[in-house]
């Protein structure tokens, strides 16, 4: 059954997730993935550790015309799934409405993942990369629902650090079965400096959490929980209501113990202006 997303048409559902047109964040490769392991490593006992964390997200919503004009009650229900999704983490997330800017520009609303348009957009709008979350919302490139960057690439490009989601994937916008908020949690998670669950497939170097079980690829849909799909590994189950799988927005409901940790580690390590401010 043909699948229609943001003004592109895909074959099926399944073939817009084995595409990535749903998360456009890079894929890190293994010298990133073991630079990070061991500069962790080595930074273990000079990390700060935190019990509790306050989160500024600022809002940048590009908009053309009528176009992108996110609502107040979208972006405290925004903010409120921020909250649920990683609590365990002890992150809190918040906003202030007189910081929310509006920014009628065409080429903006219309940006791709890692163009001109994108620097330029961040490069104006964005505030410091340090403390705060940039949350940049548009209408993106035909096809795509939103991409993030990652924690260890911050201090090397700070401008361009954030996410970008579709305008439509906010609470109640319209991109079913992508419009409940869910798109946005999923990549704040790259942001923290986690990986796809299914990092690697079954051959890769996974998505160094240990309570993840490996599959391999993408989950797309509603997967019924209690079969194995796609895992890698003989009596486990991939992993197919986890917020860095690509299921539907009402099937992202968790976060492991170890994603939880890692999320920490990566804050520890690459974001401590959160913790300076």
């Amino acid at each position: 059954m043909a699948f229609y997303i943001n003004n592109k048409e895909f074959k099926s559902q399944e073939e817009f997730c084995q595409l990535g047109r749903g998360c456009a964040t890079k894929n890190p490769n293994p010298i990133e993935i073991f630079r990070v392991d061991e500069e962790i490593a080595l930074n273990k006992s000079r990390r700060r550790l935190f019990s509790k964390l306050s989160i500024e997200v600022r809002f940048h919503h590009i908009t053309y015309g009528g176009r992108g004009l996110i609502t107040k009650t979208q972006r405290e229900e925004q903010i409120t799934l921020l909250n649920e999704a990683f609590s365990n983490a002890n992150l809190t997330f918040k906003y202030s409405e007189p910081n929310v800017q509006f920014i009628d520009n065409y080429n903006w609303y219309n940006m791709g993942h890692g163009s001109a348009s994108e620097r330029e957009a961040k490069t104006s709008l964005g505030s410091d990369a340090k403390k705060y979350l940039n949350f940049y919302t548009g209408g993106l490139a035909s096809g795509l629902l939103g991409w993030a960057t990652f924690p260890f690439d911050l201090a090397g490009d700070p401008i361009i650090d954030g996410v970008v989601v579709l305008d439509e994937s906010l609470p109640g916008g319209s991109a079913e079965p992508y419009n409940l908020g869910m798109t946005a949690v999923h990549e704040v998670g790259h942001w923290l400096g986690l990986y796809h669950t299914f990092q690697g497939g079954c051959d890769g170097i996974g998505d160094h959490v240990k309570d993840t079980p490996a599959h391999s690829s993408a989950n797309y849909g509603k997967p019924a929980i209690d079969e194995p799909h796609n895992a890698c590994v003989a009596g486990e189950f991939a992993p197919v209501q986890n917020i860095m799988n690509y299921v539907d927005d009402d099937w992202m409901k968790e976060l492991t113990e170890a994603q939880d940790a890692r999320i920490k580690e990566q804050i520890m390590m690459y974001r401590t202006g959160l913790l300076n401010k």
